[in-house]
């Protein structure tokens, strides 16, 4: 998600209260500005109500942790819910992450979210340009890639005489050619 994109999003809200404000005033028999003082409730309630997606946190602290530079810590008792199942990696990592946390509820474990999505509210309502988009950023990434492949093949063989350092380029190094050291 872009800044501009998160930025509109909140003038998208005010656009569709002012709109709703004007229609249901229209329906009911009242004001626009008492419905839209009515919707503004709403929308006051949405930041500070807790949300399970948020592991509990409100929008507001979301927001503001940002604002702040803050990360949003996962609380410990939700620890659980971002770790897949069926994954290994998962399944170590969460055991790790829940024996630190039983032998000190404290423990700083680090984990924390983010919010950026794999698509925006714009990509539902024009697929067109979002396939382009995703276009242009799978051509930018293949392009990156090839340039590195080749500035890579052209370095020299630093640790040829080093078995360690050796296979730590190689592992570095591994992604280029396509293939997964593990």
């Amino acid at each position: 998600m872009s800044i501009a994109e998160a930025a509109l999003y909140g003038d998208l809200v005010k656009y569709l209260r002012d709109v709703c404000a004007q229609q249901l005033a229209e329906l009911k028999g009242v004001s626009p500005d008492a419905q839209r003082a009515a919707l503004d409730e709403v929308i006051r309630a949405w930041f500070f109500t807790p949300q399970d997606e948020l592991y509990g946190f409100t929008p507001q602290r979301v927001i503001r942790n940002e604002e702040l530079g803050f990360a949003n810590t996962i609380p410990g008792d939700r620890m659980g819910e971002m770790f897949e199942d069926d994954c290994p990696v998962c399944v170590a990592m969460r055991a790790e992450a829940e024996a630190d946390l039983a032998a000190d509820p404290d423990h700083d474990h680090g984990w924390a979210f983010s919010l950026a999505p794999g698509f925006s509210l714009l990509d539902a309502y024009d697929p067109e340009g979002s396939d382009e988009r995703w276009r242009i950023e799978e051509e930018r990434m293949e392009a990156s890639q090839a340039a590195r492949k080749a500035e890579a093949q052209m370095l020299p063989f630093a640790g040829a005489d080093d078995p360690d350092l050796a296979h730590d380029i190689q592992l570095e190094r591994a992604w280029l050619e396509g293939d997964i050291p593990f």
